[in-house]
């Protein structure tokens, strides 16, 4: 706790906010409360699910979805102490919690009060999607878990109101926004989501240069209400999912099944001229379902690139890496730089000789921290240098461009061209007119793109580069590089 408040105090000093996680749907199995459980005490073993045959279990598992089928199958964990089955949806060794039992809740509210005492800015929920369970269901995404949100929500404004929360629900564009809150407590529920839906569509474009599916899934995401904001990112500490719904991939064109097949071959090493250097995570034998790990940096190309001493190609691997940070840093809400991104980190293969992570591939992007590569930023030309410079320059201009805050005034913007997207912010009198070009080709756009929203300027300046473009007929066409982008700002 020393450290705790001393790492505050120099937090706020350089105008820092604080987050911390909880994790309100299971403790370990070596949690006071599990320990007492398995001594016997009839109060804590009321606090989990805790059955003396396999009965609802069985019930159980006939409707729930395995989380990790390949490290952790089933739900249910047999413990000797007790002789009986805990529930446990993500790893033996982490028991959930029964909030049908109102103890549980009480507890979980001390809990969350102590931090609301300590000053923390961001309480961050993990998991808030799996917090009730109901035999017949995937005990997933249930009503009562969004009653138990609100409630929290309705307990912090109250007693806490500066303490924001997160709720870390990584599920469907239509589950999402639920986690905002619906009907009389829209934008009550939680202040900030994780926008997991365009991240996994981001790489979705990346792999296939085509930004359909992408725009297939934006009516969904642009149903986040006002006063709510997204957590947007390219990677974090978790695998990359493909959770967008088949419906989108099917008005895109392509069919589901071969088109995410294709997006885990391209970033796992299965299409031999895909230069990203990835790996699949917890593969479904079932289903053939999988999600993809790897850096920023190794899946965008870099370690391949490196690896075979191409020069141009580490050219192109970066330009990947500027294009995504860009991308998912306009488009509003609070951007997240996973560490290592920012100094252009490939993946960590150290893992493996670690017993306690070598069964999990998602260590391959965490990596452990290398001083020394840090201190490459600092010489010119190095890839981490030319990284961390362009990261500093992007937030540096999010940072000034007001437009760019979440007012919900996010409009993408038809180009005509199924490489390239483009999306406009606007506040008050000001606009930004952002274009990426997702392909690794040179694409020609018409100017027409930009002159349907508002006066048609007759210049635009970029901010990335500090071009300033003079606007075409609708016959002309502007011309975007590779992977390149612009963030353009009328003049």
């Amino acid at each position: 706790m020393t450290d705790l408040k001393a790492l505050q105090n120099a937090m706020m000093k350089r105008g820092m906010y604080l987050m911390i996680d909880i994790v309100l749907n299971h403790t370990s199995h070596r949690h006071e409360w599990a320990e007492k459980a398995k001594a016997g005490q009839k109060k804590f073993q009321d606090y989990f699910y805790m059955y003396d045959n396999r009965d609802q279990p069985d019930q159980f598992e006939q409707t729930m979805p395995e989380i990790f089928p390949e490290a952790a199958p089933g739900s249910f964990t047999y413990n000797e102490e007790t002789g009986k089955w805990v529930m446990t949806v993500f790893h033996r060794y982490q028991w959930d919690l029964n909030y049908t039992n109102p103890l549980v809740l009480l507890e979980m509210m001390d809990n969350i009060f102590f931090y609301a005492n300590l000053g923390v800015d961001i309480l961050r929920i993990d998991a808030p999607a799996f917090i009730w369970k109901q035999l017949g269901t995937t005990c997933q995404n249930l009503p009562e878990a969004h009653t138990l949100l609100r409630l929290i929500r309705q307990c912090v404004e109250v007693s806490a109101p500066g303490m924001a929360i997160l709720g870390e629900a990584i599920v469907a564009p239509s589950a999402i926004m639920k986690y905002f809150g619906t009907d009389q407590y829209t934008a009550r529920e939680c202040d900030f989501a994780y926008n997991a839906t365009h991240m996994a569509l981001q790489w979705d474009a990346l792999a296939t240069g085509d930004i359909r599916v992408m725009m297939a899934a934006q009516h969904e995401i642009l149903q986040k209400p006002y006063g709510s904001s997204w957590i947007t990112y390219t990677r974090c500490h978790d695998d990359i999912g493909l959770g967008y719904d088949d419906y989108m991939i099917q008005q895109a064109g392509f069919t589901p099944y071969d088109h995410r097949k294709y997006i885990k071959d391209y970033y796992s090493g299965a299409i031999p001229s895909s230069p990203a250097k990835g790996a699949l995570f917890s593969v479904n034998p079932k289903t053939q379902d999988a999600r993809i790990s790897g850096s920023l940096a190794s899946l965008c190309g870099l370690e391949s690139a490196q690896e075979a001493g191409d020069h141009k190609a580490i050219e192109v691997s970066l330009q990947r890496i500027l294009l995504m940070q860009a991308h998912s840093f306009f488009l509003g809400g609070v951007p997240v730089i996973f560490y290592g991104d920012e100094a252009a980190y490939t993946n960590d293969y150290s893992y493996l000789d670690d017993s306690g992570k070598s069964y999990d591939n998602r260590w391959m992007h965490r990596p452990v921290i290398n001083w020394a590569k840090n201190e490459l930023r600092r010489e010119k030309g190095t890839p981490e240098q030319r990284i961390f410079e362009g990261t500093k320059r992007l937030l540096a201009l999010r940072k000034k461009l007001e437009m760019v805050g979440d007012y919900k005034n996010l409009e993408w913007l038809w180009t005509y061209n199924n490489h390239i997207a483009a999306y406009l912010r606007s506040w008050q009198e000001s606009r930004l007119f952002c274009i990426f070009n997702f392909s690794s080709n040179t694409q020609l756009v018409s100017w027409q793109w930009v002159k349907h929203h508002g006066p048609v300027p007759s210049q635009l300046k970029d901010h990335w580069s500090g071009a300033i473009l003079t606007i075409g007929s609708d016959e002309e066409q502007m011309i975007l590089e590779p992977y390149s982008f612009f963030l353009f700002e009328p003049v």
